[in-house]
Protein backbone atom coordinates (compact mmCIF):
# COMPACT_ATOMS: atom_id res chain seq x y z
CA UNK A 1 0.00 0.00 0.00
CA UNK A 2 1.16 3.32 -1.23
CA UNK A 3 1.31 5.87 1.71
CA UNK A 4 -1.00 8.81 1.52
CA UNK A 5 -0.36 11.95 -0.25
CA UNK A 6 -0.58 15.09 2.34
CA UNK A 7 -1.78 17.21 -1.18
CA UNK A 8 -5.74 16.65 -1.55
CA UNK A 9 -5.98 18.66 -4.56
CA UNK A 10 -3.62 20.68 -6.60
CA UNK A 11 -4.49 22.56 -9.76
CA UNK A 12 -1.93 22.01 -12.90
CA UNK A 13 -0.41 25.81 -12.70
CA UNK A 14 0.87 24.25 -8.99
CA UNK A 15 -0.18 27.55 -7.69
CA UNK A 16 -3.67 26.12 -5.35
CA UNK A 17 -3.02 22.98 -3.00
CA UNK A 18 -5.44 21.84 -0.65
CA UNK A 19 -3.25 19.96 2.04
CA UNK A 20 -3.98 17.63 5.02
CA UNK A 21 -1.72 18.78 7.91
CA UNK A 22 -1.62 16.41 9.90
CA UNK A 23 -0.26 13.56 6.83
CA UNK A 24 2.12 16.11 5.41
CA UNK A 25 4.14 15.79 8.83
CA UNK A 26 3.69 11.67 8.80
CA UNK A 27 4.68 11.52 4.82
CA UNK A 28 7.53 14.05 5.77
CA UNK A 29 8.83 11.37 8.23
CA UNK A 30 9.62 9.11 5.09
CA UNK A 31 12.07 9.93 2.04
CA UNK A 32 10.43 11.46 -0.93
CA UNK A 33 10.84 9.56 -4.42
CA UNK A 34 13.10 13.20 -5.06
CA UNK A 35 14.98 13.01 -2.48
CA UNK A 36 16.00 8.88 -3.36
CA UNK A 37 16.52 9.76 -6.99
CA UNK A 38 13.38 8.25 -8.94
CA UNK A 39 13.58 8.54 -12.76
CA UNK A 40 10.55 10.37 -14.43
CA UNK A 41 7.56 8.01 -13.44
CA UNK A 42 8.03 8.20 -9.74
CA UNK A 43 8.50 12.03 -9.10
CA UNK A 44 5.11 12.34 -7.72
CA UNK A 45 3.70 8.85 -6.73
CA UNK A 46 5.45 7.38 -4.09
CA UNK A 47 6.46 3.26 -4.48
CA UNK A 48 4.85 1.19 -2.48
CA UNK A 49 8.17 -0.10 -0.44
CA UNK A 50 8.55 3.31 1.20
CA UNK A 51 5.03 2.72 2.95
CA UNK A 52 6.84 2.06 6.61
CA UNK A 53 5.73 5.66 7.86
CA UNK A 54 2.05 4.53 7.50
CA UNK A 55 2.50 2.27 10.91
CA UNK A 56 2.24 5.21 12.91
CA UNK A 57 -0.16 8.06 12.99
CA UNK A 58 0.08 11.44 14.10
CA UNK A 59 -2.09 12.82 17.07
CA UNK A 60 -4.31 15.93 15.85
CA UNK A 61 -6.85 18.03 17.23
CA UNK A 62 -10.13 17.83 16.22
CA UNK A 63 -10.91 19.48 12.94
CA UNK A 64 -12.99 23.09 13.13
CA UNK A 65 -16.50 22.56 11.74
CA UNK A 66 -17.15 26.50 12.00
CA UNK A 67 -15.81 29.54 11.87
CA UNK A 68 -14.70 31.22 15.36
CA UNK A 69 -17.00 33.50 16.72
CA UNK A 70 -15.23 36.85 16.46
CA UNK A 71 -15.63 38.67 19.43
CA UNK A 72 -12.67 41.43 18.86
CA UNK A 73 -13.93 43.39 16.05
CA UNK A 74 -14.60 46.57 16.18
CA UNK A 75 -18.34 47.32 16.76
CA UNK A 76 -19.24 50.34 14.96
CA UNK A 77 -17.76 51.67 11.96
CA UNK A 78 -16.32 54.43 13.51
CA UNK A 79 -14.16 52.36 15.45
CA UNK A 80 -12.97 50.15 12.19
CA UNK A 81 -12.14 53.64 10.46
CA UNK A 82 -10.42 54.03 13.81
CA UNK A 83 -8.37 51.13 13.59
CA UNK A 84 -7.67 51.26 9.94
CA UNK A 85 -5.82 54.69 10.23
CA UNK A 86 -3.19 53.12 12.25
CA UNK A 87 -2.87 50.33 9.33
CA UNK A 88 -0.34 51.48 6.56
CA UNK A 89 -1.73 52.63 3.82
CA UNK A 90 0.23 50.45 1.61
CA UNK A 91 -0.23 47.41 4.17
CA UNK A 92 -4.31 48.08 3.84
CA UNK A 93 -4.01 47.39 -0.35
CA UNK A 94 -1.50 44.19 -0.28
CA UNK A 95 -4.44 42.30 2.20
CA UNK A 96 -7.32 44.33 0.06
CA UNK A 97 -6.39 44.30 -3.30
CA UNK A 98 -3.45 41.48 -3.45
CA UNK A 99 -4.13 38.55 -0.67
CA UNK A 100 -7.76 38.84 -0.17
CA UNK A 101 -9.18 38.71 -3.78
CA UNK A 102 -6.31 35.79 -4.43
CA UNK A 103 -7.61 34.07 -1.62
CA UNK A 104 -11.16 33.96 -2.83
CA UNK A 105 -10.65 33.04 -6.46
CA UNK A 106 -8.38 29.99 -4.62
CA UNK A 107 -11.13 28.48 -1.93
CA UNK A 108 -13.74 29.14 -5.31
CA UNK A 109 -11.92 26.90 -7.30
CA UNK A 110 -11.10 24.06 -4.42
CA UNK A 111 -14.87 23.83 -3.68
CA UNK A 112 -15.39 23.63 -7.45
CA UNK A 113 -13.19 21.30 -7.65
CA UNK A 114 -14.54 19.15 -4.26
CA UNK A 115 -17.81 17.64 -3.45
CA UNK A 116 -19.68 19.89 -1.16
CA UNK A 117 -20.24 16.52 1.36
CA UNK A 118 -16.20 16.05 1.16
CA UNK A 119 -14.33 17.50 3.96
CA UNK A 120 -11.08 19.67 3.17
CA UNK A 121 -9.29 17.64 5.18
CA UNK A 122 -8.85 13.41 6.13
CA UNK A 123 -10.28 12.00 9.29
CA UNK A 124 -8.11 12.41 12.28
CA UNK A 125 -7.08 11.39 15.86
CA UNK A 126 -7.19 13.72 18.22
CA UNK A 127 -4.79 14.05 20.89
CA UNK A 128 -7.40 14.12 24.41
CA UNK A 129 -6.21 17.11 26.50
CA UNK A 130 -6.47 14.84 29.94
CA UNK A 131 -4.22 12.25 28.72
CA UNK A 132 -1.47 14.76 27.77
CA UNK A 133 1.49 14.93 30.68
CA UNK A 134 1.38 18.37 31.90
CA UNK A 135 4.20 20.17 30.90
CA UNK A 136 6.05 23.25 31.08
CA UNK A 137 5.91 25.40 27.95
CA UNK A 138 9.29 26.23 27.39
CA UNK A 139 9.31 28.05 23.91
CA UNK A 140 11.40 26.99 21.27
CA UNK A 141 13.65 30.16 21.76
CA UNK A 142 14.10 29.65 25.74
CA UNK A 143 17.12 27.49 25.84
CA UNK A 144 15.26 24.86 27.01
CA UNK A 145 14.97 21.61 25.01
CA UNK A 146 12.39 19.59 26.32
CA UNK A 147 10.75 16.25 26.31
CA UNK A 148 6.70 15.92 27.12
CA UNK A 149 7.56 14.95 30.90
CA UNK A 150 8.80 18.87 31.46
CA UNK A 151 12.08 17.06 31.48
CA UNK A 152 15.13 19.17 29.45
CA UNK A 153 18.46 21.03 29.11
CA UNK A 154 19.85 24.61 28.93
CA UNK A 155 21.67 24.47 25.59
CA UNK A 156 23.87 26.79 27.37
CA UNK A 157 24.37 24.17 29.92
CA UNK A 158 25.39 21.57 27.09
CA UNK A 159 29.16 19.70 27.09
CA UNK A 160 31.50 22.63 26.32
CA UNK A 161 32.74 21.08 23.22
CA UNK A 162 31.99 22.47 20.01
CA UNK A 163 29.58 20.77 17.82
CA UNK A 164 31.10 21.91 14.63
CA UNK A 165 34.59 20.30 15.96
CA UNK A 166 33.57 18.10 17.65
CA UNK A 167 32.61 14.14 15.31
CA UNK A 168 28.34 13.45 14.72
CA UNK A 169 26.47 11.92 17.05
CA UNK A 170 25.31 8.52 14.50
CA UNK A 171 22.33 7.05 15.23
CA UNK A 172 21.58 3.30 13.86
CA UNK A 173 18.16 1.42 12.73
CA UNK A 174 16.47 0.71 16.17
CA UNK A 175 17.00 1.74 19.69
CA UNK A 176 20.06 4.11 20.57
CA UNK A 177 19.73 5.17 23.97
CA UNK A 178 21.11 8.16 26.30
CA UNK A 179 21.47 9.12 29.46
CA UNK A 180 20.14 12.69 29.17
CA UNK A 181 19.03 14.96 27.25
CA UNK A 182 22.67 17.43 27.73
CA UNK A 183 24.19 15.03 25.55
CA UNK A 184 22.63 15.33 22.42
CA UNK A 185 22.77 19.43 23.34
CA UNK A 186 25.07 21.47 21.03
CA UNK A 187 25.76 17.89 18.68
CA UNK A 188 25.11 17.30 15.41
CA UNK A 189 23.00 14.39 15.44
CA UNK A 190 22.62 12.31 12.29
CA UNK A 191 20.69 8.98 11.39
CA UNK A 192 22.77 7.91 8.67
CA UNK A 193 20.14 5.10 7.31
CA UNK A 194 17.48 5.15 5.01
CA UNK A 195 15.44 3.57 8.04
CA UNK A 196 14.14 5.34 11.01
CA UNK A 197 16.01 5.61 14.26
CA UNK A 198 14.80 5.39 17.54
CA UNK A 199 15.93 7.83 20.27
CA UNK A 200 15.88 6.82 23.55
CA UNK A 201 16.66 9.33 26.61
CA UNK A 202 16.04 8.31 30.19
CA UNK A 203 14.13 11.15 31.63
CA UNK A 204 13.83 12.32 35.81
CA UNK A 205 10.81 13.83 37.20
CA UNK A 206 10.23 14.19 40.61
CA UNK A 207 6.68 13.07 41.82
CA UNK A 208 5.15 14.02 44.85
CA UNK A 209 3.21 11.21 46.86
CA UNK A 210 -0.51 11.68 47.62
CA UNK A 211 -0.62 10.43 50.91
CA UNK A 212 2.50 12.76 52.25
CA UNK A 213 4.90 14.85 51.53
CA UNK A 214 7.35 12.82 50.56
CA UNK A 215 9.09 13.79 47.12
CA UNK A 216 10.57 11.04 45.15
CA UNK A 217 12.40 10.66 41.84
CA UNK A 218 11.11 8.43 39.02
CA UNK A 219 12.59 7.67 35.66
CA UNK A 220 11.33 6.45 32.33
CA UNK A 221 12.66 5.91 28.81
CA UNK A 222 11.35 9.11 26.85
CA UNK A 223 11.96 8.19 22.82
CA UNK A 224 11.71 10.34 19.64
CA UNK A 225 11.29 9.04 15.93
CA UNK A 226 14.00 10.18 13.91
CA UNK A 227 13.52 9.85 10.07
CA UNK A 228 15.94 8.56 7.73
CA UNK A 229 19.00 10.69 6.48
CA UNK A 230 17.82 13.34 8.90
CA UNK A 231 19.82 15.37 10.82
CA UNK A 232 19.56 17.58 13.83
CA UNK A 233 21.24 20.08 15.89
CA UNK A 234 19.42 20.94 19.32
CA UNK A 235 20.42 24.39 20.26
CA UNK A 236 20.19 27.92 21.44
CA UNK A 237 19.92 30.56 18.69
CA UNK A 238 21.48 33.55 19.54
CA UNK A 239 18.80 36.31 18.82
CA UNK A 240 19.30 38.94 21.68
CA UNK A 241 21.60 41.39 21.69
CA UNK A 242 23.18 39.63 25.03
CA UNK A 243 24.11 36.73 22.65
CA UNK A 244 26.80 38.49 20.67
CA UNK A 245 29.35 37.12 21.76
CA UNK A 246 27.65 33.41 20.53
CA UNK A 247 26.80 34.98 17.38
CA UNK A 248 30.13 35.92 16.88
CA UNK A 249 30.93 32.28 16.56
CA UNK A 250 28.09 31.62 13.96
CA UNK A 251 24.49 32.37 13.66
CA UNK A 252 23.27 28.76 14.42
CA UNK A 253 25.82 27.59 17.06
CA UNK A 254 27.23 23.96 16.18
CA UNK A 255 27.04 24.20 12.87
CA UNK A 256 30.01 24.42 10.42
CA UNK A 257 29.86 27.64 8.11
CA UNK A 258 30.83 25.18 5.37
CA UNK A 259 27.63 23.78 5.41
CA UNK A 260 25.43 25.10 2.38
CA UNK A 261 21.76 23.97 1.72
CA UNK A 262 19.87 24.62 -1.43
CA UNK A 263 16.86 25.62 0.79
CA UNK A 264 16.57 27.17 3.93
CA UNK A 265 13.10 27.04 5.74
CA UNK A 266 12.37 29.23 9.09
CA UNK A 267 9.66 30.15 11.17
CA UNK A 268 10.98 32.96 13.46
CA UNK A 269 9.52 34.09 16.87
CA UNK A 270 8.16 37.43 15.37
CA UNK A 271 5.96 39.56 18.10
CA UNK A 272 2.39 38.25 17.82
CA UNK A 273 -0.56 39.30 20.52
CA UNK A 274 -2.41 36.34 20.57
CA UNK A 275 0.56 34.05 21.36
CA UNK A 276 1.99 36.78 23.81
CA UNK A 277 -0.98 35.70 25.17
CA UNK A 278 -1.25 32.01 25.25
CA UNK A 279 1.83 32.21 26.55
CA UNK A 280 2.91 29.02 23.99
CA UNK A 281 5.86 30.47 23.52
CA UNK A 282 8.19 33.68 23.83
CA UNK A 283 8.39 36.28 20.97
CA UNK A 284 10.60 38.64 19.95
CA UNK A 285 9.76 42.43 20.72
CA UNK A 286 9.46 44.50 17.99
CA UNK A 287 12.84 46.66 19.22
CA UNK A 288 14.62 43.76 18.66
CA UNK A 289 12.84 43.27 15.31
CA UNK A 290 15.85 44.73 13.54
CA UNK A 291 18.09 42.43 15.23
CA UNK A 292 16.18 39.25 14.38
CA UNK A 293 15.83 40.46 10.73
CA UNK A 294 20.17 40.33 10.71
CA UNK A 295 20.28 37.24 12.79
CA UNK A 296 18.14 35.55 9.73
CA UNK A 297 20.01 37.40 7.04
CA UNK A 298 22.94 35.96 8.69
CA UNK A 299 21.85 32.35 8.64
CA UNK A 300 21.02 32.67 4.89
CA UNK A 301 24.41 34.67 4.15
CA UNK A 302 26.58 32.20 5.87
CA UNK A 303 24.06 28.62 4.77
CA UNK A 304 22.36 29.01 1.28
CA UNK A 305 24.50 27.88 -1.40
CA UNK A 306 26.41 31.00 -3.30
CA UNK A 307 26.51 29.45 -6.70
CA UNK A 308 24.50 30.46 -9.59
CA UNK A 309 23.87 26.93 -11.06
CA UNK A 310 22.04 25.62 -7.91
CA UNK A 311 18.66 26.25 -6.58
CA UNK A 312 18.86 28.63 -3.72
CA UNK A 313 15.72 28.94 -1.72
CA UNK A 314 14.70 31.18 1.67
CA UNK A 315 11.37 31.01 2.57
CA UNK A 316 10.59 32.67 6.20
CA UNK A 317 6.87 32.10 8.26
CA UNK A 318 5.60 36.10 9.09
CA UNK A 319 2.85 37.30 10.69
CA UNK A 320 0.27 40.01 9.37
CA UNK A 321 2.29 42.72 11.11
CA UNK A 322 3.80 44.93 8.76
CA UNK A 323 7.46 45.04 10.48
CA UNK A 324 7.54 40.77 10.34
CA UNK A 325 7.07 41.63 6.72
CA UNK A 326 9.43 44.08 6.08
CA UNK A 327 12.13 42.66 8.55
CA UNK A 328 11.66 39.06 6.49
CA UNK A 329 11.82 41.15 3.28
CA UNK A 330 15.29 43.40 4.57
CA UNK A 331 16.84 39.59 5.92
CA UNK A 332 16.58 38.22 1.89
CA UNK A 333 17.23 41.10 0.37
CA UNK A 334 20.49 41.96 2.88
CA UNK A 335 21.35 38.44 2.05
CA UNK A 336 21.75 38.99 -1.74
CA UNK A 337 18.57 37.44 -2.97
CA UNK A 338 15.34 39.02 -4.43
CA UNK A 339 11.54 38.05 -3.30
CA UNK A 340 10.23 35.63 -5.48
CA UNK A 341 7.00 34.16 -4.12
CA UNK A 342 4.68 34.29 -1.81
CA UNK A 343 2.60 31.72 -0.29
CA UNK A 344 -0.82 31.95 1.71
CA UNK A 345 -1.79 29.17 3.82
CA UNK A 346 -5.37 30.15 4.21
CA UNK A 347 -6.89 28.57 7.10
CA UNK A 348 -10.52 26.72 6.82
CA UNK A 349 -12.86 25.01 8.19
CA UNK A 350 -13.67 21.46 7.27
CA UNK A 351 -15.93 22.54 5.05
CA UNK A 352 -13.87 25.02 3.30
CA UNK A 353 -14.70 28.41 5.38
CA UNK A 354 -12.12 31.00 6.44
CA UNK A 355 -11.46 30.26 10.31
CA UNK A 356 -12.34 34.31 10.41
CA UNK A 357 -13.48 36.69 8.55
CA UNK A 358 -10.90 37.01 5.45
CA UNK A 359 -11.13 41.38 5.90
CA UNK A 360 -10.90 41.00 9.69
CA UNK A 361 -8.68 43.33 11.15
CA UNK A 362 -7.73 41.93 14.32
CA UNK A 363 -7.08 38.19 13.64
CA UNK A 364 -6.43 36.86 9.79
CA UNK A 365 -7.35 33.99 8.67
CA UNK A 366 -4.11 33.13 6.81
CA UNK A 367 -0.16 33.37 7.30
CA UNK A 368 2.33 34.16 4.62
CA UNK A 369 5.34 32.24 3.37
CA UNK A 370 8.25 35.10 2.12
CA UNK A 371 10.58 33.26 -0.24
CA UNK A 372 13.44 34.70 -1.76
CA UNK A 373 15.36 32.89 -4.51
CA UNK A 374 19.08 33.69 -5.73
CA UNK A 375 18.81 35.62 -9.05
CA UNK A 376 20.79 36.38 -12.00
CA UNK A 377 19.09 40.16 -11.36
CA UNK A 378 17.99 41.47 -8.64
CA UNK A 379 14.38 42.61 -8.34
CA UNK A 380 12.61 44.70 -6.24
CA UNK A 381 9.26 44.82 -8.72
CA UNK A 382 6.13 43.42 -6.22
CA UNK A 383 4.77 42.81 -9.29
CA UNK A 384 7.29 39.96 -10.47
CA UNK A 385 6.17 38.13 -7.62
CA UNK A 386 4.41 34.80 -8.27
CA UNK A 387 1.43 33.97 -5.56
CA UNK A 388 0.31 30.56 -4.18
CA UNK A 389 -2.29 29.86 -2.54
CA UNK A 390 -2.15 26.85 0.30
CA UNK A 391 -5.60 26.31 1.98
CA UNK A 392 -5.29 23.71 4.92
CA UNK A 393 -7.19 22.80 8.56
CA UNK A 394 -6.00 24.08 11.07
CA UNK A 395 -4.11 21.65 13.64
CA UNK A 396 -2.94 21.60 17.19
CA UNK A 397 -1.84 25.29 18.07
CA UNK A 398 0.84 27.00 16.16
CA UNK A 399 1.74 23.95 14.25
CA UNK A 400 1.91 24.69 10.46
CA UNK A 401 1.90 22.35 7.17
CA UNK A 402 5.25 20.47 6.58
CA UNK A 403 5.59 21.79 2.94
CA UNK A 404 8.31 19.26 1.68
CA UNK A 405 6.15 17.84 -0.61
CA UNK A 406 5.00 21.20 -2.27
CA UNK A 407 8.67 22.49 -2.44
CA UNK A 408 9.60 19.66 -4.10
CA UNK A 409 6.77 19.92 -6.92
CA UNK A 410 7.88 23.01 -7.16
CA UNK A 411 11.25 24.21 -7.05
CA UNK A 412 12.72 20.45 -6.97
CA UNK A 413 11.68 18.72 -10.19
CA UNK A 414 11.70 19.84 -14.13
CA UNK A 415 9.42 19.11 -17.32
CA UNK A 416 10.89 17.60 -19.68
CA UNK A 417 11.11 19.10 -23.24
CA UNK A 418 9.65 16.13 -25.38
CA UNK A 419 6.01 14.93 -25.08
CA UNK A 420 6.88 11.87 -23.68
CA UNK A 421 9.78 12.88 -21.14
CA UNK A 422 7.59 13.44 -18.27
CA UNK A 423 9.22 14.87 -14.91
CA UNK A 424 13.12 15.01 -13.78
CA UNK A 425 13.39 15.15 -9.56
CA UNK A 426 16.43 17.45 -8.96
CA UNK A 427 18.62 16.45 -5.56
CA UNK A 428 18.64 18.87 -2.95
CA UNK A 429 19.85 19.54 0.74
CA UNK A 430 17.75 21.43 2.96
CA UNK A 431 17.65 23.16 6.72
CA UNK A 432 14.76 24.22 9.26
CA UNK A 433 15.40 26.74 11.36
CA UNK A 434 12.98 27.06 14.30
CA UNK A 435 12.27 23.62 13.62
CA UNK A 436 9.30 21.58 15.63
CA UNK A 437 9.40 18.31 14.13
CA UNK A 438 11.93 16.59 11.70
CA UNK A 439 11.73 15.34 7.93
CA UNK A 440 13.35 13.23 5.99
CA UNK A 441 16.42 13.89 4.63
CA UNK A 442 16.49 17.58 6.07
CA UNK A 443 18.78 18.95 8.58
CA UNK A 444 16.90 20.48 11.41
CA UNK A 445 17.96 23.21 14.00
CA UNK A 446 16.52 25.06 17.39
CA UNK A 447 15.65 23.72 20.33
CA UNK A 448 12.14 22.12 19.76
CA UNK A 449 13.01 20.20 16.68
CA UNK A 450 12.16 16.98 18.74
CA UNK A 451 9.12 18.48 19.64
CA UNK A 452 6.49 15.97 17.43
CA UNK A 453 8.27 13.44 17.18
CA UNK A 454 8.09 12.26 20.51
CA UNK A 455 6.58 9.52 21.14
CA UNK A 456 3.57 11.19 23.14
CA UNK A 457 2.43 12.42 19.36
CA UNK A 458 2.45 8.97 17.71
CA UNK A 459 0.18 5.87 17.82
CA UNK A 460 -0.35 2.68 15.60
CA UNK A 461 -2.25 3.30 13.10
Amino acid sequence: MMPQPSILYQNAEKTIFLIDIPTSIASAQELSPVQLGAGATLCNPYPAELDTHRKRLLLSSEPLEKPYAVSTEPKSDAARARVLARIPVSERAFQTEIVEPLVRGALREIRGAHSESADWCRARKAREEETQVKRKRDGPWSGTVSCEDGCGCSADDAPGVSASTSPPVILSPGLNMFGSMPELCNAVVRNTSSAQALLGVRCKREVEAEDCDVTTATARRHVFFVPPLSIFLLCSLPLSAEDEDKASQGPIPGLSQDRKFNLILLDPPWSNRSVRRSGHYQTQSYSDMGLLSKRIGDILKIHLLDNPESVSIAAIWITNAPKARRAAYDAIKGAGLSVYEEWVWIKTTTKGEPITPLDGLWRKPYEILVIGRRMDRPSDATDAITRRVIAGVPDVHSRKPNLKEVFEQVFFTRSGSGPTTGDTCMAYSALEVFARNLTAGWWACGNEALKFNSEDWWVEA
